[in-house]
């Protein structure tokens, strides 16, 4: 009876127990990946110059201010963080541009409904630009972002911040569904590199029985300063 009373013990704790760590270990796996990002997002929000939250629509990007000093070492050259005044919430800290398609659109930090109807507002699960990671914009089709029907493959696109200037050169395009856009935002903020991705509602003139799906843009940055953190 012993036994018995043993083998049941153990089917009741013990397999539970495995379950369970099996769980936490896939769990651990799927979010390896975006261990380097909440990393950067922590030295990002918890520094003494980290962002703060404003409902208010603002500025503090001026084209013709002086920039934070540049700094070089044996690889790049690079700002500190230290010296950079980092946006609040809705306010705007740059400007993208691309001549060839008519792109010129104001970039605010965050991309509320407010923001997005008067320039592109950046997802808050994304990072600055310097940073090494991704920078995801949001724009309108009908207004700051119908120019994107007409981008290329190759096209630069340049982005003013009011800490330095960055050019980002257009890889990839494609339209997605809906549902999937989520995903593939997530799965992108935790690749080491700096990518800048664009996304608008798609089709850009839509019937009346089309579904609105998405429009991303994908560009690597191929000019413009690292962002360090130094003591």
């Amino acid at each position: 009876m012993s036994s018995k009373k043993g083998s049941r013990l153990l089917a009741y704790f013990g397999v539970p127990v495995v379950f369970c760590a099996i769980g936490y270990l896939v769990f651990f796996l799927a979010l390896q990946p975006v261990w380097g990002t909440l990393t950067a997002y922590a030295g990002f929000f918890f520094s003494d110059k980290a962002p703060d939250f404003n409902p208010e629509l603002t500025n503090i990007y001026d084209p013709n201010a002086e920039k934070p000093q540049l700094k070089n070492d044996s690889t790049s050259k690079w700002v500190d963080a230290r010296d950079i005044k980092f946006p609040l919430s809705g306010e705007q800290y740059g400007k993208i541009s691309c001549e060839r398609i008519g792109l010129d659109a104001p970039v605010y930090w965050y991309d509320s409904d407010d923001i997005l109807e008067v320039g592109a507002g950046q997802s808050l699960i994304s990072l600055l630009p310097g940073f090494g990671r991704s920078i995801i914009l949001a724009g309108h089709n009908t207004t700051f972002f119908n120019c994107l029907q007409n981008i290329q493959v190759g096209d630069v696109i340049k982005f003013g911040t009011n800490y330095g200037d960055y050019e980002y050169t257009i890889t990839s395009l494609k339209p997605i569904m809906a549902a999937d856009l989520e995903k593939l935002l997530l799965n992108t903020v935790g690749r080491e590199q700096e990518e800048l991705i664009l996304y608008t509602c798609y089709p850009f003139y839509p019937t009346v029985d089309q579904v609105e799906d998405r429009f991303v843009v994908f560009a690597n940055r191929t000019a413009g300063p690292d962002v360090k953190w130094k003591e």
